[in-house]
């Protein structure tokens, strides 16, 4: 019995290294592709004119992109690590032109700072959700309907009332909200771990954790940014 709880720890532990060690490289992944579009002066002018010209469907590509990806990582989680790795990278690249603008707007130190400090909140917070024994599938609800309720009001602040102010209070709440959602997300490496522990793709399965994760570090890291950094 102590033999194959060994077995378990040991496993867990290295799917659990193994998200985190994708997550990292992921965001790393998002940074420089961001940064290299940027870098691109004619596809960065010619991509902020489309969001200025359009920027409902500016808005539903940038958001529903990298949300196909992310059903295409889901669909071949299980079938080919390639694929999925594939369709990982593509969430990644589409996702980074969202962070194009911060290069423009804010100095490359309120960027390291606000990733500093990104990371030094990600990591305390994933530590609480893994080692807690609180089940914080009880938080999935209620993270769900703050997240459409923060979407919503930010993308009304957008379109008509283009608020300072109320921008301010959307970044705050986005902290606060990714803050447990991170923490839901550490502990939900458990979870797929428990149920997929003799699967043969966990390699992709890891993939497909991460993937959260990395979203809760970019809305975190670019909340932020947008409340703390230098906005010129």
């Amino acid at each position: 019995m102590q033999t194959i709880d060994k077995v378990k720890s040991a496993g867990l532990a290295k799917f659990t290294s193994l998200v985190y060690l994708y997550t990292g490289l992921g965001i790393a992944f998002w940074m420089i592709c961001a940064q290299a579009i940027a870098n691109n002066r004619a596809l960065s002018m010619a991509l902020f004119q489309g969001m200025a010209q359009h920027r409902i469907i500016s808005m539903i590509l940038m958001i529903g992109i990298p949300i196909g990806f992310i059903s295409l990582c889901t669909a071949f989680a299980k079938r080919s690590y390639l694929l999925t790795f594939i369709s990982y990278l593509g969430f990644l690249f589409t996702l980074s032109f969202i962070g194009v603008p911060i290069f423009y707007i804010y100095s490359a130190k309120s960027i390291i700072q606000s990733l500093t400090v990104s990371s030094a909140v990600f990591v305390v917070s994933a530590i609480y959700g893994f080692v807690t024994k609180k089940d914080l599938t009880k938080w999935n609800r209620t993270l769900m309907i703050g997240l459409i309720s923060i979407i919503a009001v930010e993308a009304i602040n957008l379109l008509i009332f283009k608020s300072t102010p109320l921008m301010m209070l959307v970044s705050a709440a986005i902290i606060i909200l990714f803050l447990f959602y991170i923490a839901f997300d550490s502990q939900n490496i458990k979870r797929i771990y428990a149920q997929n522990s003799t699967s043969s793709s966990l390699g992709a399965l890891a993939l497909l954790a991460s993937v959260n994760l990395v979203m809760d570090f970019i809305n975190l890291f670019l909340s932020i940014l947008q409340l703390f950094g230098n906005n010129n």
